[in-house]
């Protein structure tokens, strides 16, 4: 008898994660909470807020999915990882794939979380879908992919809070206590940023730049050969020139190399190079040839 398993990342949510399953909406035999968190951390050992919350959430969905009698695992990323959509991708895509491959229907709910894991989620599904995987039949209606809309946005009650506390406080200042004045310029300070900024403010810097690239979902129309020069290339690396590739190929593959293979290596590095899984730089006279994002996300994954 199959299982119905669903990935759930979590971040600063609780109850859009558990409710679509502990109201009866989704069926669950078990869930895999997708954490953040580092293994040695706890409540009182955290210092930052973000941490204590994210810990919060960790826990009191381990704990209430067991009250609800489904099975929940913890499955933990390192947060360097947190922006890092090719190792996210890869990461997801395999864990669906072996519950697939072993019969299961997969639920993968993208509601919290940062936007890099939801969307690595998402496009890791649909290249699942989009794929031809020989034996397993009826992907479509064996992956599920799905959101959850919040009802209310806490932080606009926060907002209300703070804009009633500034008024308060301004009406104790009359008093002369300084350290009033103090708690009031501080909450004035902090409304003036949220309205000017939103609910976050500044832009990370994600190893020299403020953007993570979201690469097209690899398709399924690799071919053979073409396959062949993927998982070499991410084995080896780049290349300074499509003749390079192919001598060393030819003696990976031991074949011989001869102006026919290397010719065949050429056209189909070409037909790489135009579906967006190869780069071809100039290198002075040469063309130096490396896998794309979605390049080595292929090779990653098969």
């Amino acid at each position: 008898m199959s299982d119905r398993v669903h990935f759930i990342p979590v971040g600063f949510d609780f109850e859009r994660l558990i409710f679509p399953i502990s109201k009866g909406e989704l069926d669950a035999d078990r869930v895999v909470l997708i954490t953040n968190r580092d293994p040695e951390d706890s409540e009182e050992t955290s210092t930052s807020t973000a941490a204590q919350l994210a810990i919060n959430m960790s826990d009191r969905l381990e704990t209430s999915f067991d009250m609800i009698d489904i099975e929940a695992r913890v499955e933990s990323i390192d947060r360097e990882t947190l922006y890092d959509y090719e190792t996210l991708y890869t990461m997801a895509y395999r864990m669906f794939l072996d519950e697939l491959e072993a019969g299961n229907e997969v639920f993968v709910n993208i509601s919290s979380m940062p936007r890099t894991t939801a969307f690595a989620f998402a496009t890791a599904a649909d290249s699942l879908i989009a794929e031809d995987h020989e034996g397993l039949d009826g992907l479509r209606n064996r992956l599920h992919t799905y959101y959850v809309a919040p009802e209310d946005y806490l932080v606009l009650e926060m907002l209300e809070t703070l804009e009633d506390e500034a008024e308060f406080l301004n009406e104790l200042k009359e008093y002369e206590d300084i350290r009033v004045h103090g708690h009031y310029e501080k909450v004035k300070d902090l409304l003036k940023r949220v309205y000017s900024s939103g609910v976050t403010e500044g832009a990370r810097d994600l190893n020299g730049q403020m953007h993570v690239e979201f690469p097209s979902s690899p398709g399924s129309d690799v071919k053979d050969f073409e396959a062949t020069i993927l998982k070499f290339l991410i084995d080896r690396g780049a290349f300074q020139s499509t003749s390079e590739l192919a001598e060393q190929l030819a003696e990976e593959t031991e074949e011989e190399y001869d102006e026919s293979f290397r010719s065949r290596v050429q056209y189909n590095v070409g037909k790489l190079e135009g579906k967006g899984y190869v780069n071809r730089e100039e290198a002075g006279n040469r063309l130096e040839t490396s896998l794309s994002t979605m390049g080595r996300m292929w090779a990653k994954t098969h």
